[in-house]
């Protein structure tokens, strides 16, 4: 086992390279898990060259005490965590839960961010985001322990967050999307996307009818939307040849699944025997019964990044890097990856997870499988309408 927690020591270390070896596109549902595991953090760009340098001792907070409301995914601030907190601060935490990004961004938007103190979007919306809307105040990184994060993340979500010259978030969890599989009724399935579109597996298959999904067929059909959505005529191009393979499967679906909880059930139930999947919700069900695995396809798993950014209408911004700098401590980052399965970019975190789990990520991400995957992608403001018509076209085809 002690093998196997190196291993994945080596996953998120070969994921920081790779996050930090990306270029950003051109600025713009949700993914990660989460319920989402959260759209588009599309992906990340080279980290600049000179890094801000990390405050050796991060201020502590002005006062103690008060409220931090926050905005976030279900999982991301486990009830321990919170009474810990509560504990340790004096302050209180009230949650809001989300269930995609186009909602944290609506509710914030309305508002100009008043309501919310600490919030987390998936990277690919933070920058476009911020653009359009104003909603996150820069980081203070003379307020954060990035000794507590790892470097190449770290690094990589400054650049990636950045809308002219200043950073808006800090990198917290991160997951893949690809298949999970009931390996004694589908033994054969899982080598390409397309497998979710097999006549021998009628009635058996499911999947979300979601940007997720689009990336996961266009790339099975040979197409690289990450590059097609820098212009808006290829992207529709790619996104309707995908709608029409996806329209060609849809007698085949049992259903569209909406939530973690409904996947699952589908899944232990055997009404579904292949569905798509978040890594972290896979990795669930192969604790409960080894026969469901999660499998990445020779397209590669969809990858995306969860953030920590503070509302720019925060009231407690205080508490909101109290927040930060206590769930980035590896003890705490530890018990959303055991709860979850969810990993994180707290420096130390991974050595803490359980044995159990750090096995199944070995199994499922070995280095070549991390190396392929797809990053979720910026999206301009017609990427997001190009997808959401899509979507809806999917929904109404007979």
């Amino acid at each position: 086992m002690k093998r196997n927690l190196k291993f994945v020591v080596m996953f998120v270390l070969a994921f920081g390279l790779l996050l930090s070896a990306c270029s950003p596109a051109a600025p713009a549902e949700e993914a990660a898990p989460a319920e989402e595991p959260a759209a588009p953090a599309e992906e990340p760009a080279a980290p600049a060259e000179e890094p801000a340098a990390p405050a050796e001792e991060p201020a502590a907070p002005a006062e103690t005490g008060g409220v931090l409301h926050m905005l976030t995914w279900e999982g991301y601030a486990p009830d321990a965590l919170v009474d810990k907190f509560t504990e340790e601060t004096g302050i209180e935490v009230e949650i809001s839960y989300i269930g995609d990004n186009n909602e944290l961004i609506a509710k914030m938007a309305g508002t100009n961010g008043v309501g919310y103190d600490l919030v987390s979007p998936t990277l690919s919306y933070v920058a476009t985001a911020q653009e359009e809307y104003g909603i996150y105040q820069p980081i203070d990184l003379s307020r954060v322990d990035t000794s507590q994060i790892q470097e190449a993340n770290l690094n990589s979500i400054l650049e990636n967050s950045k809308y002219e010259g200043e950073s808006y978030a800090l990198p917290f969890v991160w997951g893949t999307t690809a298949m999970v599989v009931n390996t004694e009724k589908a033994p054969d399935a899982g080598s390409t996307y397309l497998d979710l579109c097999d006549p021998q597996y009628e009635g058996r298959i499911s999947y979300r009818s979601k940007y997720d999904t689009l990336y996961m067929f266009s790339y099975a059909l040979g197409n690289d939307p990450a590059e097609a959505v820098k212009n808006e005529d290829d992207y529709r191009a790619v996104m309707d040849e995908t709608l029409a393979k996806l329209i060609e499967c849809k007698p085949l679906v049992r259903t569209y699944w909406e939530s973690r909880q409904q996947m699952e059930e589908l899944m232990t139930t055997e009404e579904v025997w292949v569905s798509s999947s978040w890594d972290a919700a896979a990795w669930q069900l192969s604790l409960k019964d080894p026969k469901f695995k999660y499998v990445v396809p020779e397209e590669g798993a969809v990858g995306w990044f969860d953030t920590l950014a503070i509302s720019a209408g925060a009231e407690n911004v205080d508490a909101a890097y109290a927040w930060i700098n206590f769930i980035l401590k590896p003890e705490n980052s530890a018990v959303i990856i055991n709860d979850t399965g969810y990993q994180t970019a707290s420096e130390g975190a991974v050595d803490l997870a359980s044995a159990e789990m750090a096995a199944l990520v070995a199994e499922s991400l070995p280095p070549e499988k991390m190396a392929s995957i797809n990053w979720y992608f910026p999206k301009p403001p017609y990427a997001a309408d190009i997808e959401a018509d899509v979507e809806e076209q999917l929904k109404a085809a007979q």
